[in-house]
């Protein structure tokens, strides 16, 4: 078999990938803390992370994406910072947030152009009062948001890369020391299926949970919901069918009693009432 091409397009066909897009920030020990990192400007209070991600459980980002760039503030020394390897993020320290430009750059194979994001980075507590609490107890301030990438019409190249299960290999649980996979597995031995970090399929799960709002256990309340309800439709048509048939049956009786020539008569009136009315 022939190797996809790489400029050739699949026709009628779009794959679409989340990404995160997002920053944290904690705050730096003061000037003279012992624990304050050393060569740090005096005025900088909070260290830093920009960052694109994949969400979790999804396939890994490196299987269409090259690399990804990062336009700081140009008061930074090389304000442009170019990630060509997973993880795509910077860190730094500074006092104040401002706007970061992101460039994303597509896989040599995808044949499609850079696109363009953008991100505030958030370096103060921000949002309601739950939220601010919890950013005061965990010491970070974490701004993140969901974009999507759709790939229309992909090449050949990239639609096999993205539809290829090697994409879910980093999915797969790595062995501890002793031996043991460190992933929650089920009376099967396999890792349970809907459950982050679980096996990718596109088999349901078995049962359903607070994170797992589809299921077979769904399924078969549906299935066994609308089976009841095309049940109850085909008992109010087997009675419509047999008071239908009653009625024929006494319109049959009454024509054998009155006779061929008063049903003929029945007829003409009809007739003549309809003509009347035209």
């Amino acid at each position: 078999m022939p190797a996809p091409a790489a400029n050739k397009r699949v026709k009628n066909k779009r794959i679409s990938r989340n990404i995160i897009i997002g920053s944290e920030a904690w705050a730096l020990p003061p000037l003279g803390h012992p624990d304050r990192p050393k060569g740090i400007p005096d005025d900088h209070t909070k260290r830093w992370t920009v960052y694109v991600r994949q969400p979790e459980g999804d396939p890994s980002l490196s299987t269409w994406l090259n690399k990804v760039q990062f336009k700081i503030f140009n008061t930074y020394e090389n304000p442009l910072r170019t990630c060509d390897n997973p993880p795509f993020e910077v860190t730094e320290t500074g006092w104040g947030g401002f706007s970061i430009d992101i460039r994303l750059h597509f896989q040599p194979i995808s044949g499609e152009k850079a696109q363009y994001r953008q991100h505030f980075l958030q370096l103060e507590k921000y949002g309601s009062e739950e939220q601010q609490a919890q950013q005061e107890r965990t010491g970070c301030v974490r701004s993140e948001f969901l974009e999507v990438v759709h790939f229309n019409e992909p090449t050949e190249a990239l639609f096999d890369a993205l539809t290829a299960e090697d994409q879910w290999a980093h999915l797969v649980p790595s062995k501890s020391s002793s031996g043991s996979k460190k992933a929650s597995l089920g009376a099967n031995g396999r890792l349970k299926r809907g459950l982050p970090n679980g096996e990718r399929s596109a088999q349901l799960p078995e049962k359903g949970g607070d994170d797992v709002p589809f299921s077979q256990e769904h399924e078969q309340g549906l299935i066994d919901s609308l089976m009841a309800k095309i049940a109850q439709v085909d008992r109010e048509l087997e009675k419509e069918t047999a008071r239908r048939e009653k009625t024929e049956n006494t319109l049959k009786a009454l024509r054998e009693e009155l006779g061929h020539e008063a049903a003929q008569q029945a007829a003409q009136q009809a007739s003549g009432d309809r003509s009347r009315r035209r």
